[in-house]
């Protein structure tokens, strides 16, 4: 059902400038979500097309068309009702303040690429995002201190590319998320990576914040004009409250400072695979020792054959005449056709060559008896590189080209270089996928309990969800990432056909359940899709803060 949304008729010239026709529709339940008044809602729209310019502003009419990722369930779509793209902060301030006039609730996003959690959709419905792409500065580069200063739309591929072309001999975080993701939306959610900063909101700090009365604040030491330490020590005095801007409404994020990592004298790449898919307790607990003793400090990523197999090709229909879920002899026929084991890790050296040599022995040692551990540095991946054309050359495809463009891609995200190889997964139970797709078309939902880093509890969540995927006739594409030394974060991925409406219903029944098991067995997701949150403990809490601080707040969760 829709409603017919008219201005007032002085109004009517202005919205036709701004937003297009000056008589616009959209469904009924966006108005109600959020007891939007059409006119104020109109005259928000006026306002900003003023302040940003009509082309940086989208009305009812285009905000679903540009912001929808199109592949989601429709239980997780929701429907926003403006979308605004301010360039700088003093336009985020005036954003904030028509809002809040309004009465618009915002929700923000960096670059909106929340692959898996819902993508740049707002919480509920009747919300307008405040997209803050166009915010892409490197304000600050530090070469001493290892630090830059950054707004929100600068991406994982541009700080790298400044990084390498100014030839500065530092190193940013990598996630899987690709080249194009934000650096502080990842952050902001307590997103993880791959070097020894991959515990990314622990080395970040300084956020400078737009709240919800317009005011804005810088955090930490950020708050005295003349203060030094500012960008190296986050904490500040009193009350650290960085940690209240993420994964919260609490403000908008227009800046961060977060630091970057010397560029080691040697770095080198370490992977085992284990063929028995109950080994994965072994690891666990083999890998945990040398992640408190400071051996590892990198985060280790531990995939399933599924999830390696996913980054390598689709779901082979033909080998199954269409069926679901993947017959076993299928999986193990992919297994030895891509030389992946039932179990895969991955993880980095960083030190100097004398440190890393050290850690290698250690780290063989660790996992003598259990499987042999494969380490590479650049030379000798670029040997395995040559080797790999070669017998391609002489049309020979052997496991060591698979092996080769494996240790490759992980190496490039040691050393900070983003990738979309990892990305292909979510297209795993896609029929089609064309060459240009982007991942906000992927039928993929994520999960993402965190757990002890202990073989017990490992396996008794896979005890726990393996059922569940079986039931809905789903693959289990699992990686449990070791974020901490003490701590496990499992993303367990859902993927499905969006094309398919049988294989949707399945997802989200799927994901449902899943995600009440996980809670019901003690282990909570660190983050969840942004159109489900809906956790009653932190809830119930969250807003009273957010109505104590600020009664008339326009804001809710930022991505």
């Amino acid at each position: 059902m829709t409603i017919p949304i008219m201005p007032s008729p002085s109004e009517q010239s202005a919205h036709t400038d701004i937003i297009g026709k000056p008589s616009q529709t959209f469904p009924l339940h966006c108005v109600q979500g959020a007891s939007l008044q059409p006119d104020r809602l109109w005259t928000a729209l006026r306002k900003w097309g003023e302040l940003l310019g009509p082309e940086n502003v989208d009305g009812p009419d285009t905000v679903v068309e540009r912001y929808n990722p199109g592949a989601l369930p429709k239980k997780y779509v929701t429907c926003p009702v403006a979308a605004v793209r301010p360039a700088n902060r003093d336009q985020v301030v005036g954003v904030v303040k028509i809002a809040r006039a309004s009465g618009i609730p915002l929700h923000a996003i960096s670059r909106g690429q929340n692959w898996g959690y819902g993508g740049p959709l707002p919480p509920r419905d009747g919300m307008a995002i405040v997209d803050l792409s166009r915010m892409n500065r490197i304000i600050e580069v530090n070469t001493e201190l290892a630090y830059a200063v950054i707004e929100p739309g600068v991406t994982q591929r541009q700080l790298f590319d400044y990084l390498k072309s100014h030839q500065i001999p530092l190193v940013p975080d990598a996630t899987g998320a690709g080249p194009e993701a934000s650096l502080v939306g990842n952050i902001l959610q307590r997103g993880f990576g791959h070097t020894p900063y991959g515990n990314r909101v622990l080395h970040a700090g300084n956020y400078e914040v737009v709240l919800p009365d317009g005011r804005v604040i810088e955090t930490g030491f950020g708050r005295y004009e003349n203060a030094r330490a500012k960008h190296v020590f986050p904490y500040g005095r009193g009350a650290w409250v960085d940690g209240l801007f993420t994964q919260s409404g609490l403000g908008i994020v227009t800046r961060m400072t977060v630091w970057l990592l010397p560029a080691p004298e040697s770095l080198i790449g370490f992977a085992l695979k284990v063929p028995d898919e109950h080994q994965i307790a072994q690891i666990v607990e083999r890998l945990r020792p040398l992640c408190l003793d400071g051996t590892v400090r990198s985060t280790v990523h531990i995939a399933n054959d599924l999830r390696v197999i996913s980054a390598k090709t689709s779901y082979p229909y033909w080998l199954t005449g269409g069926r679901t879920p993947l017959p076993d002899p299928v999986r193990q026929h992919l297994r030895r056709k891509f030389g992946v084991g039932a179990w895969n890790l991955m993880g980095g050296l960083y030190g100097s060559r004398g440190m890393t040599r050290q850690a290698a022995k250690e780290i063989r040692r660790a996992f003598r008896g259990l499987a042999p551990v494969f380490c590479f540095g650049k030379r000798l991946l670029s040997a395995g590189r040559w080797l790999a054309e070669m017998t391609e050359r002489l049309g020979v495809r052997t496991p060591l080209t698979e092996a080769v463009r494996s240790a490759d891609s992980v190496y490039r995200l040691l050393e900070g270089e983003p990738s979309d190889e990892h990305l292909r997964g979510v297209f795993w139970r896609h029929r089609a996928i064309p060459p240009d797709v982007h991942p906000k078309a992927a039928g993929a939902l994520w999960c993402s309990p965190v757990l002890p880093m202990r073989g017990e509890d490992v396996l008794a969540l896979l005890r726990t969800v393996t059922p569940i995927y079986e039931r809905y006739r789903l693959e289990p594409l699992i990686t449990f990432s070791a974020v901490t030394s003490r701590a496990l974060v499992g993303v367990f991925s859902i993927c499905y056909d969006p094309e398919d409406s049988v294989q949707v219903n399945q997802a989200e029944a799927c994901y449902e359940e899943l995600s009440s098991a996980i809670c019901r067995a003690g282990y909570y997701p660190y983050r969840g899709m942004i159109p489900h949150c809906s956790d009653p403990c932190f809830w119930d809490v969250s807003p009273e803060v957010l109505n104590t601080l600020f009664p008339e707040s326009a804001f809710c969760d930022s991505t």
